[in-house]
């Protein structure tokens, strides 16, 4: 049975025309969809599975629900500043809707972050317009895109009580060093998974052969074994 919960808009601008977040399956990039499942090794007639069999590979695609960016948005370095080192960059997005801040511009503060390798100095946000209302007991998980290194950002990971704070606010995220141009319409920016909130206490025992047995039955089979034997379907709608 499916644990119902709904996403709710800022306001009633945003629900006539701005799309909510989408099951995450709906999301996958295109070079998943082509890669092959199988390849030939080197030298070999023999064939080894891909990435596209693993299982929890996959899943983390497939799991949540996934915002998109609601328009293009245009990006550019403009300058360094002198004495910070901190990156300038300036946007513009198409439509009445603004999906894009930058923190240091609308605060005037110095930036919290230090200068990450591969990112510009900055400090950008993805500005939201709809979130999930949990179920008591149930956090929301913002995140980048799973394994999404193709896009040009990184989302900055976050947890949020959404059961009593179904509220909308700045995502963060970092721009990849180098990149200037549009991000277009339709991009993934983040991905939105539900977590139970649990107390919860580790232990560390002997070794258990059990976990031995556990892997034999795995590699009982050329490929796949996982996904016959242990795998459970995760749905979203």
């Amino acid at each position: 049975m499916s644990k119902k919960f709904k996403f709710l808009p800022l306001n009633q601008k945003v629900a006539d025309n701005i799309p909510g977040p989408k099951p995450s399956k709906l999301y996958l990039p295109d070079w998943l969809r082509s890669m092959p499942r199988d390849i030939q090794q080197l030298n070999s007639d023999k064939t080894v599975p891909t990435a596209k069999k693993c299982m929890p590979f996959v899943d983390s695609f497939l799991s949540g629900y996934t915002q998109e960016l609601p328009c293009d948005v245009k990006v550019y370095k403009e300058q360094t500043r002198a004495g910070t080192g901190e990156d300038v960059i300036r946007y513009e997005w198409a439509g009445p809707f603004k999906p894009i801040s930058s923190r240091e511009q609308s605060e005037n503060r110095p930036l919290i972050f230090p200068k990450f390798e591969g990112y510009y100095h900055t400090e950008l946000q993805w500005d939201t317009f709809w979130e999930p209302q949990t179920p008591k007991g149930y956090s929301a998980f913002y995140n980048h895109p799973a394994n999404r290194f193709d896009l040009p950002f990184q989302t900055m990971s976050g947890i949020i009580d959404t059961d009593d704070w179904p509220v909308t606010g700045p995502i963060p995220f970092l721009l990849k060093e180098g990149f200037e141009g549009v991000i277009p319409k339709g991009t993934p920016i983040y991905q939105i998974t539900f977590i139970k909130r649990e107390n919860w206490e580790a232990t560390y025992s002997d070794y258990d052969p059990v976990v031995e047995t556990l892997q034999y039955k795995v590699r009982s089979v050329f490929t796949g074994g996982y996904k016959k034997q242990f795998w459970k379907r995760k749905d979203f709608k």
